[in-house]
């Protein structure tokens, strides 16, 4: 009989990338315990950008918390909590939190978790994709 799960992303560590940004996965295939739906949680710091990147796969945003620009190939674009981004496979994407007090929070959606090099490094890091703030 398959069970399911919940995860409280304020019981996830976060992986922090740098001083500026860090990611909480809150389910993959190994989370899950089956093939599912990639998601991710990203806090980016009071007045801090993103490098931007471009990947192979489409990805989806949802912001959660705050207001920032999203650089989406040659456009830029207000988002803010309640607003959700498609970004297209091989597009490149970065962003700007609007905020110099606030740190910006979204939620990152994507079909397979080694499309993102964060899932990567995190895999690197800790030899796992998930742990929980009472890990290590």
């Amino acid at each position: 009989m398959k069970k399911g799960k919940v995860i409280n992303s304020w019981e996830v560590k976060p992986f922090i990338c740098d001083d500026t940004y860090s990611s909480k996965m809150l389910l993959d295939d190994f989370v899950a315990g089956q093939r599912a739906i990639n998601i991710n949680e990203g806090t980016l710091a009071p007045g801090c950008k993103t490098c931007g990147a471009t990947h192979k796969k489409a990805e989806i945003y949802i912001v959660m918390k705050g207001e920032a620009v999203l650089h989406l190939g040659n456009e830029l674009i207000d988002i803010k909590s309640g607003s959700i981004a498609f970004i297209p496979s091989g597009v490149f994407h970065s962003l700007d939190n609007k905020s110099s007090k606030d740190p910006f929070v979204l939620i990152t959606l994507w079909e397979n978790a080694k499309d993102n090099e964060v899932w990567d490094a995190r895999v690197k890091a800790w030899g796992k994709s998930f742990k929980t703030i009472d890990e290590d």
